[in-house]
């Protein structure tokens, strides 16, 4: 049966797609917090946050799809590593020397300090009003895309060590 010949790659096809999928909605995450965060402060200082933010909020108001975004990111994380944990007790081939990449590793222990203090961040700053979001608008915003960036270069560091590796 054609089974037996799909079993490697499909192993690989789960934490593979839930990898991409973690990066996606980490991206559309960030994208939507920002875009949120720069439509309220428009709005408190009667400023406007530019036309693509008041046309998201036209289309899907960000008051509605921030919430959303942010419960859809934590699932996706666990869906990840459960797709990781089921991949990796599966895995029968283990050489000695292969280890998980140096850049992994570095990227995952930023994306893991990066993203709380972050969304702290997000949230001390967005508690305060628009005023005081604006003075710390530069700061915040890089945080919050120093946490993308770093979820995502971990999240293919991993997604190319399973990729390359074998499995059961």
């Amino acid at each position: 049966s054609a089974g037996g010949n799909l079993g490697p790659v499909s192993a690989r096809r789960a934490p593979l797609f839930a990898l991409v999928a973690l990066i996606a909605v980490h991206i559309g995450c960030t994208l939507v917090a920002l875009a949120a965060y720069s439509h309220r402060i428009g709005l408190v200082t009667h400023d406007g946050s530019g036309f693509l933010v008041e046309l998201l909020d036209a289309v899907v108001p960000l008051r509605d799809l921030l919430p959303a975004v942010l419960w859809l990111l934590p699932v996706t994380l666990l869906v990840t590593f459960a797709a990781l944990g089921r991949w990796a007790v599966r895995r029968t081939v283990r050489p000695d020397d292969e280890r998980l990449p140096a850049r992994a590793w570095t990227a995952g222990i930023a994306a893991v300090l990066l993203n709380p203090l972050a969304a702290v961040r997000y949230a001390s700053a967005t508690a305060e009003g628009g005023e005081y979001m604006r003075t710390v608008q530069v700061e915040t915003t890089l945080l919050v895309l120093a946490a993308a960036v770093a979820t995502t270069i971990s999240a293919l560091a991993v997604a190319g060590f399973v990729r390359r590796s074998d499995t059961a």
